[in-house]
């Protein structure tokens, strides 16, 4: 019996989403090999990869006869970001905070319970050891920023989010135990910021704050990361990055 074909519409999208989802860990990938990662029949991949091609998401490298993803969502994405009201504003302050504290700075909004990266600025003789890039994306409960839009929630749903989260360490500082957790969000809420000591990366300490918007009490947050070496620092950073969100947060017509 034939799928309506209503049913069949959106069997295709979800099998040209999971062969762009395939291409995107990878260089490259033969027909042969996106259909057996993608577990559909070689004529039914052809046929899709050939409409993705046609529309632009797919790109085919003729010397090999590979294919490979294209920036074409990358581009859409990256529209949406140019659309956030404070992008401008707190891609400015983190970049006069970067030049003034000579430490990366990191921009960041919140993502489907993820944070996600949107923009560095690097001291210009950085040796750049951190693994971070833009579009990149990390999780709430072991970054400082993660903590620091967290630590505008409400307990219940901090704790539903925990519960819906696959709490891991990522280090062996990595705090998992939600009791312990909630302790330091009660400091964050108190301090204005949040820490993340070497939790989502050995060597790095980073200190991040959120701000807020006339619509939005967590629009984004911003952090520093430093060597864990340059631990003594954190208090003057502390303070320098409240007040870069707190500047931000008033331009923005937030609290």
């Amino acid at each position: 019996m034939t799928a309506p074909k209503g049913v069949q519409s959106v069997q295709s999208i979800d099998r040209a989403l999971s062969i762009l989802e395939v291409l995107s860990n990878h260089d490259s990938l033969s027909l042969v090999d996106i259909s057996k990662k993608v577990d559909l029949h070689k004529a039914t991949v052809y046929r899709l990869v050939n409409s993705l091609l046609e529309n632009g998401y797919v790109e085919k490298i003729e010397s090999t006869k590979h294919y490979r993803i294209s920036l074409k969502l990358f581009e859409i994405g990256n529209r949406r970001i140019q659309n956030i009201s404070f992008l401008n504003v707190a891609k400015s302050m983190i970049h006069q905070l970067a030049l003034e504290i000579d430490q990366t700075v990191h921009l960041v909004i919140e993502d489907k319970q993820e944070v996600l990266y949107i923009d560095k600025h690097d001291p210009e003789n950085s040796s750049n050891f951190m693994q971070s890039k833009i579009g990149k994306k990390a999780f709430l409960y072991n970054t400082a920023v993660g903590k620091a839009i967290l630590s505008t929630k409400a307990d219940e749903e901090i704790e539903k989010y925990w519960n819906g989260t696959d709490i891991k360490p990522v280090t062996q500082h990595t705090i998992t135990e939600f009791p312990k957790f909630m302790t330091l969000i009660e400091e964050i809420r108190e301090n204005g910021f949040a820490l993340d000591d070497e939790e989502n990366e050995l060597g790095v300490v980073c200190i991040g704050s959120s701000f807020s918007s006339h619509d939005n009490p967590a629009a984004g947050a911003i952090s520093i990361s430093i060597s864990s070496k340059d631990r003594m620092l954190i208090p003057e950073y502390a303070d320098k990055i409240k007040e870069t969100t707190g500047k931000i947060s008033r331009l923005l017509g937030g609290i």
